[in-house]
């Protein structure tokens, strides 16, 4: 037997720790890699070894989390896409339109969803996968095999790389395209039976600087009664509209709407607050511009939000640093950054987070994804008000957030990595084991 076949012979038993290599190999083999040099061959088996353990954890793990990865992105979709199917289910009756339209209508409405899905999806599937490790004891044979839990780290970045750039890309260059294409379908769809589409008795902010309050609308849109409007669209002066009843009057090409209002007052206060004019009119007109109307969704109807991510670069650096437009802009440019940057932060989270929980059950898991995306939109939307309010710029505002579930996220990992508990955790998971028994015991 030479060399090579005593080689082959070991390397059957790549997986076995060195130190019982004797007893299981057979003395010829002994024999020959003592006198060729143990210590170099075990080198090579550990090296190997090391490798071949390092690729059999990442297909596994990532295997583990892709699963739930698509299974909650289809689910999360699927909710906020039926949740949206029924709020324009009532332009098909409105304004008469095809399924076509409604259907096209439909389609341009899922970048918008998944740009909010994939983050949630990455969230949920890391925490599930961790979650069944953990509950199965997987973990702790991995850390007896020599395994560290910051091995872990390949697969969770692969789950929130992916997940990072499909969020990018529809950010910046599927998502204004859409949204374009939305708001164009919208519009034709209003223009096409000449209807303002609005609800009665509530609020209506469909068109950009306008308010309508209507008691009551005739079935086919177009007959009004009691009509409030508050018209913001001039930045000299505020006006609100009172009037009797309204008709929606459209022009002979169909490319324009009227409102016009019988039997009512205008009541006007400049900007500084320091005049008011009262007019009465038995007939007023004006026109409505269908190009700012986006049935609620203000999001739609923003024009920074239909420009490409060249075009938005090119706008933000030609506006005035400081005004209303440069931090609109700057808004929406670290807007488009900071949202697919969550899927990292979040997946990198969720992992420890998963460990350090220990719900032991997968609806558990479920709820506290859900509970922690909610709590990150609550930083990112006081980030924004903040923002707005001129307390710090938009950027600050937008990737504060992502700097503190950052943080949290790197001391999640190393106490999880060191097995030790992190304190706030094991205070929450006190305080609702005492939660659940008064409840059991009620």
């Amino acid at each position: 037997m030479n060399i090579a076949q005593h080689y082959e012979e070991a390397s059957t038993f790549l997986l076995r720790p060195a130190p019982i290599l004797h007893s299981v190999m057979t003395p010829p083999a002994i024999h020959e890699i003592s006198r060729l040099g143990l210590g170099h061959l075990q080198t090579n088996w550990l090296q190997l070894h090391s490798v071949f353990m390092r690729r059999t954890l990442l297909r596994y793990l990532v295997a583990e989390e892709a699963v739930p990865f698509f299974v909650s992105l289809f689910v999360l979709t699927l909710v906020l896409f039926l949740g949206k199917t029924i709020r324009y289910t009532k332009l098909l009756f409105i304004t008469g339109s095809g399924l076509a339209d409604f259907g096209r209508l439909l389609l341009y409405l899922i970048p918008y969803l998944l740009a909010f899905t994939i983050p949630m999806a990455t969230l949920l599937a890391i925490l599930l996968a961790f979650a069944r490790l953990a509950n199965d004891n997987e973990l702790t044979a991995m850390k007896g095999a020599g395994i560290s839990f910051y091995q872990t780290i390949p697969p969770v970045a692969l789950l929130a790389g992916f997940a990072w750039l499909g969020t990018l890309t529809l950010s910046n260059f599927v998502l204004p395209h859409a949204n374009r294409a939305f708001q164009r379908t919208l519009v034709e769809m209003a223009r096409s039976r000449g209807q303002l589409i609005l609800k009665e008795r509530v609020f209506n902010d469909q068109f950009a600087g306008l308010v309508f309050f209507i008691n009551s609308i005739s079935p086919d849109g177009k007959h009004l009664r009691k009509v409030f409007v508050a018209d913001s669209r001039s930045p000299e002066t505020n006006s609100s509209i009172i009037a009797e009843e309204g008709f929606v009057v459209q022009s002979p090409d169909g490319s324009r709407l009227t409102l016009r209002l019988l039997r009512g007052r205008i009541f006007r206060v400049n900007a500084e607050m320091e005049s008011l004019q009262t007019i009465r009119f038995q007939k007023y007109d004006f026109n409505l511009d269908l190009n700012s109307f986006a049935l609620g969704d203000k999001e739609f109807r923003k024009a920074e939000r239909h420009l490409s991510f060249t075009e938005l670069r090119q706008a933000l650096a030609a506006a005035s640093v400081g005004s209303t437009e440069y931090n609109r802009l700057s808004y929406e440019f670290h807007r488009r950054l900071s949202l697919p940057f969550a899927c990292i932060v979040l997946g990198f989270l969720a992992a420890p987070l998963s460990v350090q929980s220990r719900t032991g059950s997968r609806l558990s898991e479920v709820v506290l994804g859900i509970l922690l995306f909610l709590l990150y939109y609550v930083f990112v939307s006081a980030s924004k008000a903040l923002g707005e309010g001129g307390s710090f710029s938009p950027a600050v505002g937008l990737w504060l957030p992502n700097v503190i579930f950052s943080a949290l996220a790197i001391v999640l990992w190393i106490k999880t990595a060191r097995e030790s508990p992190f304190k706030p955790i094991v205070l929450a998971r006190r305080l609702l084991g005492v939660l659940t028994s008064r409840v059991k015991s009620h």
